[in-house]
């Protein structure tokens, strides 16, 4: 898809990180609220000046991260500049200036920043039309409010300050209409048409917009145009008939259950209705959809061929595996072979480990017919669901310069066989009962559940 190149993500940030903003940006409007009740010279402005810069400051690392990460910053700052204004924080000058009072309405745009980051951090991205509209939503409820009160107060006894009229702007707006206040006034009852036209035509615009930028984040996550942030999940490069099989798998060892896992395929749509396996459009070959797939913090990936049945496909899996090691050197990699001869193009590309699936079944076939019950035992083995496992495991510093026999037998005690010795690429099958064992050396043995 050509049209990827130009299409705007908003960068992201660590998940901890979000949730300290979000934090923040509460205490931030708490601290607003408090400020708007204390009288200019109260001695606790101070204070809440001192702590409102130091949280002002967090807003604008914040900021300035984001924007380093952003891949085109002039559409960040055209999306994200109300994070800037509301960033301005509430200190001594500004009291001194006696415009305090702007620098509050700014400080309410903390609270559009709040909403926005909440639902981006389910998905839901807010065109920019939102801001503005939460703006003159704000605008019109403070307008409203003190043109209220300025007709009604002193003339309408249920009017007492205009925390009072600002109540009553906010129901009317609504559309609520407690009734507990009314204008007694002609021209408060003017004030009060006005909100009320004005107030059924900004909120149902402002709740149209969000209606769409709910419809159009699940589409985004259809298309997977969007990206994440992720640690130690699975990646899935590629995708055909095996993927989502080998996800349950995946997922069916108890120490992988819990693993994110994320698609990168060159499809116009997601594959799968799995929620909790997310999709990103693109080819897997590239940096920028890697990226989009933190793929420089996977715990794993699994490399598919493009078409199972076309030998070509393992060359562009060698690309595939080639680009992934580049941006995560120590990702354990497996790779699916069409054909076997092109192991080594595969393994020299990175690969961990490159598997041709037609000659596991070949062997699985022959070694059937002349071992009958071979192939249950195999599965047995292979299968995340039922049965013992195979696992890899370092050996124990108790057990280094002794002889492998006597790291078997200790084993045996425990329900657990001890089949073969890992020395980095090396593999040993059955090793010689007296061969020493070595600082590093890891093993594979079978066991009901992973060893600890």
């Amino acid at each position: 898809m050509s049209g990827n190149a130009h299409i705007y993500v908003e960068p992201k940030l660590p998940g901890w990180w979000d949730r300290v903003i979000i934090a923040l940006t509460l205490a931030s409007i708490g601290l607003l609220l408090v400020d708007a009740r204390l009288e200019g010279d109260h001695a606790a402005g101070a204070i809440i000046s001192y702590v409102d810069l130091g949280v002002c400051a967090l807003f604008l690392t914040d900021f300035t991260w984001r924007l380093a990460k952003a891949q085109h910053r002039w559409a960040f700052l055209r999306r994200n500049w109300i994070d800037l204004l509301g960033s301005i924080p509430l200190i001594e000058p500004l009291r001194a200036a006696r415009i305090v009072r702007f620098a509050r309405l700014l400080r309410i745009l903390r609270i559009v920043v709040l909403v926005r980051r909440v639902f981006e951090r389910r998905g839901v991205k807010l065109p920019p039309a939102v801001g503005y509209l939460v703006i003159v939503t704000v605008c019109i409820w403070l307008l409203a409010g003190a043109g209220f009160y300025a007709f009604e107060g002193g003339a309408n006894e249920n009017v007492t300050s205009l925390d009072d009229a600002l109540w009553w702007s906010m129901t009317t707006l609504s559309t609520v209409g407690y009734g507990d206040l009314y204008p007694a006034t002609g021209g408060g009852r003017v004030v009060a048409l006005v909100t009320m036209v004005l107030g059924i035509g900004v909120l149902g615009t402002l709740a149209g917009t969000l209606a769409t930028a709910f419809m159009d984040a699940r589409e985004r996550r259809l298309r997977g145009l969007g990206s994440f942030v992720m640690k130690d999940h699975l990646l899935i490069l590629g995708y055909n008939d095996h993927a989502m099989a080998s996800v349950a798998e995946f997922r069916a060892d108890p120490r992988f259950a819990d693993a994110g896992v994320v698609i990168v395929a060159d499809l116009e749509r997601t594959p799968t209705e799995d929620a909790s396996v997310r999709f990103v459009c693109g080819s897997p070959a590239l940096r920028a959809s890697l990226d989009r797939a933190s793929a420089a913090d996977a715990g794993a990936a699994l490399v598919l061929s493009r078409d199972p049945r076309d030998p070509r496909s393992d060359l562009e899996t060698a690309v595939v595996v080639h680009a992934l090691r580049r941006v995560n050197p120590k990702v354990p990699i497996a790779a699916e072979l069409v054909d076997a001869k092109h192991r080594d193009v595969v393994s020299e590309a990175g690969a961990d480990a490159a598997v041709s699936t037609s000659l596991v079944v070949s062997a699985l076939l022959v070694r059937s017919l002349q071992d009958i019950g071979a192939f249950d035992l195999v599965m047995d083995l292979l299968s995340n669901e039922r049965g013992s496992e195979f696992y890899r495991v370092q050996v124990p510093g108790e057990f280094v310069g002794k002889a492998f026999g006597d790291y078997a037998h200790a084993m045996v005690d425990k329900a657990i066989s001890v089949v073969a010795i890992a020395r980095q690429r090396e593999l040993e099958v059955n090793p010689d009962p007296t061969q020493t064992l070595r600082d590093g050396d890891e093993a594979f043995v079978i066991a009901r559940d992973p060893p600890k």
